[in-house]
């Protein structure tokens, strides 16, 4: 195994700063971008000790980038009521930001290969709608759903009484969502970023813009630079990544090149996965994250 370096990058934005953190065995390795989902940062993918799918990625020879979303993680100033970001403004200008540093590192002609969880999928797939010339080479989505549409005990409680209704209430009163306060997530997001977020999870049958309606359903009948997308997710996912709701988001992007995969012991997996630790199993390294890996190596070799 090779031995892993990092480094982090902040990022000005205004009066903020937004937090990169870079994990690289080698230099000169294909760049990926990883972004975290809702009501977390960018840990998901690394732990202290550098266990986990990003630290994996760097010891088989890849330049990984772990971005924080705004007032997550290592960006500044943190999540509190003085927050007014929105999910638009991620789309709009932080993902931009962290593709943008990587080119300045590695140079604007190097093609990016990007990783998301959960919602952070849904944030990159915005992303490309909205900007038809922003491209990645491959994406890997775990666990990601735009809406959730399954009906179950789980889902009632976790998501319509806890994430939403409880949610709601605390975000008026702290003025934030106290998601660490709730024990929902492992990071707090600002109110706005909660409320966008909710009304697309609760939108089954359109996607746009909150705050300008921009038509996202539309925009991928035409996109062009969608590129092939892996999207895994566990068996043991009940509602924030049910195989049948990351399919429905499959459809809405229609991409021909894209392939679902679902982990669990039936289908020759190592153990059945949830939304958490697909990304943090220790036995990952033995079972699907090679498959991450040679996903996005079978993209490069088929590009050239």
């Amino acid at each position: 195994m090779s031995t892993i370096q990092t480094t982090s990058h902040f990022i000005p934005l205004g009066d903020e700063q937004l937090h990169l953190k870079r994990i690289w065995s080698n230099p000169e390795g294909a760049p990926v971008l990883m972004i975290h989902g809702s009501i977390e940062s960018g840990n998901i993918f690394y732990s202290k000790s550098m266990k986990g799918l990003a630290p994996y990625l760097a010891k088989q020879g890849l330049d990984v980038y772990v971005a924080d979303l705004r007032g997550r993680g290592l960006s500044t100033p943190t999540v509190s009521r003085q927050a007014t970001n929105t999910q638009q403004q991620a789309i709009t200008e932080e993902i931009p930001a962290f593709v943008k540093q990587i080119q300045q590192l590695r140079g604007t002609e190097t093609p990016i290969h990007a990783i998301a969880h959960s919602w952070g999928g849904v944030l990159l797939l915005a992303y490309l709608a909205r900007f038809p010339q922003a491209s990645f080479e491959s994406m890997v989505f775990l666990a990601t759903k735009r809406s959730i549409s399954v009906r179950n005990l789980k889902k009632y409680f976790a998501i319509d009484l806890m994430w939403n209704l409880v949610g709601r209430t605390l975000t008026s009163l702290y003025g934030f969502l106290p998601a660490i306060q709730l024990k929902i997530g492992s990071a707090n997001e600002s109110a706005n970023v909660y409320s966008d977020c909710r009304k697309w999870v609760y939108s089954l049958y359109e996607w746009k813009g909150v705050n300008d309606g921009f038509d996202y359903l539309q925009a991928f009948k035409t996109a062009q630079n969608i590129p092939p997308t892996l999207y895994m997710t566990g068996i043991n996912e009940f509602y924030l990544g049910h195989q049948d709701d990351v399919k429905r988001l499959m459809k809405e992007v229609d991409n021909p090149t894209d392939k679902f995969m679902l982990l669990s012991k039936t289908n020759g997996h190592k153990k059945d996965y949830g939304h958490i630790d697909i990304c943090t199993a220790k036995e990952g390294t033995n079972d699907h994250f090679p498959i991450i890996r040679n996903w996005m190596v079978q993209q490069k070799v088929a590009q050239q």
